[in-house]
This record gives C-alpha cells, structure tokens and sequence, in this order.
C-alpha cells in the first residue's frame, strides 16, 4: 500500500486515531483478527496511556507487557500475563470499577445512524443471503460498557452504512435512546474516510473531522443515510512523527495491521510475506517493546 501525499498510508492513519481513544486506566480489550486494534493499543501504551492493560480475547489473560504485533504467535505475547480470565469476568469486573474503566473496538459489517450494527448475516434472519462471523460479545460492550463502544472500518460505502441494519446485534442509540443498561453507547466510528461521533440531542452519525484529501461528497455518496454535517467543518490530525515511527518500527514492523485494509492479490502477498517473516524467526516470542 502506497503512502498518500501526507506520507502515511490509511491503515496508519487509523490506527493512530484508534490508539488516541484509549485512556491511561482503561483495560484494552484485544479480539480476534483485529492487528488493527492491536496496533493501536500498543501505540497508545507506548506513548500517552502507559497504565493501560491489555486483555486478550485469545489466551484469555490480562497482560502489563507491550509486545509486537504478531499474526503466527499471537498467544505467545501473553508468556508473562499477570492474571488468567475469561471475558466474561474481564466484563464483570471491570465495568463497576471506580478505577478501571474497559475500551474495545468492533467492526461491524452493518452500521445505521444510530450506532446501531449487524455482525450476524445480511438478508432475512431464516434465510439470510450471508452468515456473519456472529455476535460474541458485542451485546455485552455495546450495552453496558461504562466507556461506551468504539466501532471501526477500513471500507467506509453503503454496503456498511445502511438506512436499516438487518440484523442488531450490537445496540446503538436504539430510536435515538441510550440503552437501558446503563451504557453510553457508541462513541466514535473512525473510517478510512472520515472521524464521526454521534450529536448529543438527536443520537444521529455527525461528521466530527474530515480525512486529509477526502472530498465532503465523497463522503456522503459512500454513507447509505443522511449524516450530521456541522457548518464549520474540521481536517483530521494526522499521525506525528514519533506515532508513525513507534508504528512503524516498534509496534507492527510486519505490517501485520494492514490486513485488514488489503484485498485480493495486495492481501494475499501481505500475508505469504508476514508468514515467511514469522516461520524465519528463531525466538517465537513477539519482541518486548519500549518507546
């Protein structure tokens, strides 16, 4: 993937705005096939949230030590983990904290502009055209998490962002409303276009800042509904020099991140390239990091 005339891909670029959500005493929930999110927490633990946790949804452990990113040996950077747990424990514990708060990205293949999101199929439930990978625990952050949920795609068009989802499976705004149980619902969705929030009154998708290079029409041709477009419109922050060098260099040198932004040929090279790289190494152990 080419640099843009900013000198930084989209995977980058993303993954910094990610890394920027999380707060120094949040508990960062890793899942699964996302080195995307795992990039950007070990960006933002290596930069300006060094008391953040990490917990990962493979091994099931909670973790203090940021490691590289790795696609062969993702459990292996669990080797010192502080504390075994499932998530559903990670979830119960942590959301009624005073002190630990609990951020997770998801990426939904259906979003509408509530918030509201599908990850169970596209088409009629009892006989859908496709089956999604499922909800797992979705339910859980999208509807209690005191943090709220935090939502990413690197294919921002009107296949994702629907009038109406066909399937919730991760709660919104539901009618404009927060949930019932307590949750601050979605809080953010960054894209390979734009930074949007939700406004406060209505709950509907608002613009909050604009891409570098990225035309407002280009934007509203590829959302499948109306967005909230403030009159005074804003320019993303690009990544700084020490974000895209720790990212580069430290945090995923394989570019393992950028899987999940190729398709087809680019991807399938990406991915011979990163297994060869991996198979080579003599220490299976992803490299312990430190800014």
């Amino acid at each position: 993937m080419k640099e843009d005339s900013k000198g930084y891909t989209i995977d980058e670029l993303m993954a910094v705005l990610m890394a920027r959500e999380v707060n120094n005493n949040d508990v960062m929930i890793v899942g699964v096939a996302t080195p995307m999110v795992w990039s950007a927490f070990t960006l933002a633990k290596l930069t300006h949230a060094p008391n953040a946790i990490f917990h990962y949804i493979m091994g099931n452990t909670f973790v203090f030590e940021p490691r590289q990113v790795s696609l062969l040996y993702h459990e292996m950077n669990t080797k010192n983990a502080y504390r075994f747990q499932d998530s559903g424990e990670c979830t119960l514990e942590s959301l009624p904290s005073d002190r630990l708060t609990t951020i997770e990205f998801f990426r939904p293949a259906q979003i509408d502009q509530y918030g509201n999101t599908n990850n169970i199929c596209i088409g009629d439930w009892n006989k859908p055209k496709i089956r999604l990978p499922g909800c797992a625990g979705i339910a859980d952050f999208s509807m209690f998490y005191s943090r709220g949920s935090f939502l990413y795609t690197p294919r921002h068009d009107k296949k994702r962002f629907v009038p109406k989802v066909d399937f919730i499976s991760g709660v919104g705004f539901k009618d404009g409303k927060r949930s019932i149980c307590g949750g601050r619902g979605p809080q953010s969705i960054i894209t390979n276009l734009a930074y949007l929030d939700f406004e406060g009154k209505s709950k509907r998708m608002r613009l909050s800042s604009l891409h570098p290079n990225v035309d407002i029409e280009k934007l509203k041709e590829s959302t499948g509904f109306e967005l909230v477009i403030p009159n005074k419109k804003k320019e993303t922050k690009p990544p700084t020099e020490k974000e895209l060098k720790l990212l580069r260099t430290k945090v995923d040198p394989l570019s393992i991140r950028k899987l999940e932004v190729l398709t087809g040929k680019e991807r399938e090279e990406l991915l011979r390239v990163i297994v060869n790289e991996e198979l080579s190494m003599k220490k299976r152990i992803p490299n312990l990091i430190s800014p």
